[in-house]
């Protein structure tokens, strides 16, 4: 079974548990029928959630692929390492652009960005195992990614901040620890990141919902590093 990771501050509303167990009673009672209503809306709601967070997971996943971030396509050791951590790691960085800009939107979208995660870290789940992991592995590299996802959120979004008060020191160092590992980036490797990203995060929050969720994410052209 996939383990179950929440994306708790972006959540601002329980999970529902056993809403498949109504009773014949219940649907007999007035707050029985109330409770089917909420129901059948939970589930046109989830129905909505599925198509906007497979366009919103397709175009991060599309643009964590691209060649220009990773070692290999850059011919010497300056890029991030092309291995399955390095690829985790620009897709979290992909990842958490986006759910920042549906956070934005206050608690109604709160739900989406819940579900966002969710689908995120099933993939995750299922890439492990067809990698040949075993499941008492899976579970617990899940979990560990998880809690990894918080850690970059936490030092990005820090980066960010001070940022725009003047100083990128923060966010350089937080991409040279996260995204280039033991690559020993020059100088300018880790400065093109942090632009990338700068102008990542100022498109996003520039492009209308109604794009991002009919059209999934607009992000700027990779850097060469």
């Amino acid at each position: 079974m996939t383990s179950r990771v929440t994306l708790d501050r972006w959540t601002t509303t329980p999970h529902l548990a056993g809403d498949n167990r109504t009773s014949r009673f219940v649907l007999s009672t007035k707050a029985g029928f109330r409770a089917v209503i909420a129901l059948l809306k939970s589930l046109f709601s989830r129905n909505r959630h599925q198509a906007a967070v497979l366009r919103l997971y397709a175009g991060i996943v599309d643009q964590a692929r691209q060649p220009q971030f990773y070692t290999a396509a850059a011919g010497h050791a300056r890029g991030v390492p092309d291995t399955v951590e390095g690829r985790f790691e620009v897709m979290t960085l992909h990842a958490w652009l986006v759910m920042r800009r549906l956070a934005a939107e206050g608690p109604d979208l709160a739900g989406l960005n819940q579900a966002l995660f969710d689908h995120m870290f099933t993939d995750l789940d299922f890439s492990l195992r067809e990698l040949g992991a075993s499941e008492m592995v899976v579970g617990k590299k899940v979990k560990d990614l998880g809690t990894h996802f918080y850690g970059r959120a936490d030092a990005y979004e820090s980066g960010l901040k001070e940022e725009a008060e003047g100083d990128r020191t923060v966010l350089e160092e937080a991409l040279d620890r996260n995204l280039f590992g033991s690559t020993l980036p020059d100088g300018p490797e880790v400065t093109a990141m942090a632009d990338y990203v700068m102008a990542a995060a100022a498109r996003l929050a520039a492009y209308p919902l109604e794009s991002l969720l009919a059209d999934g994410p607009a992000f700027p052209a990779a850097p060469r590093l």
